[in-house]
């Protein structure tokens, strides 16, 4: 629309994402435009007409349709989990007991501030495991008294 706040001329082409925690986000870069977009696709016809082709991926595309899914349960990967509890002896032996009881292994573990309210938040990164065990895990600290607000998890890259 002419009140968007996108503006893309020639070549440029645009994306405009919203979040919720970030608001709206605006990507922009270079496009093909029509003269080099019109020349590939002549390119390609050329290209196909003298038999010169190669597969997508270069891979025939039933082989890739043949691929199976994994479930996401089997993800393996690191996590980051944070999680606001009640300062009291005991909580983070509670919270590493569930860990381990689902053959996840911790990275680091940090408690730190103030408490307000007599809570203080807990961050924990671990070692590659599964989103399954992960989320197994957290089912079983949301039981806890001691933890005040649901635990909020973020995967993690690992670098090979």
């Amino acid at each position: 629309p002419l009140n968007s706040p996108v503006g893309v001329d020639d070549v440029f082409n645009a994306i405009v994402l919203e979040g919720t925690a970030v608001g709206r986000v605006t990507l922009e870069g270079r496009g093909a435009g029509a003269g080099p977009t019109a020349s590939s696709v002549v390119s390609d016809l050329l290209d196909i007409a003298r038999s010169h082709h190669m597969p997508t991926f270069h891979l025939p595309m039933a082989d890739l349709a043949n691929l199976p899914f994994a479930p996401m349960g089997s993800l393996q990967t690191a996590y980051y989990l944070r999680m606001q509890v009640l300062d009291q002896p005991g909580v983070l032996a509670q919270i590493t007991g569930i860990l381990s009881e689902q053959k996840i292994s911790v990275e680091s573990l940090l408690q730190r501030g103030q408490k307000k309210e007599g809570k203080v938040p807990v961050v924990i990164t671990t070692h590659q495991t599964t989103e399954r065990a992960m989320l197994s895990a957290i089912e079983k600290m949301k039981q806890l008294d001691a933890v005040t607000e649901p635990p909020q998890l973020i995967r993690m890259e690992i670098n090979a």
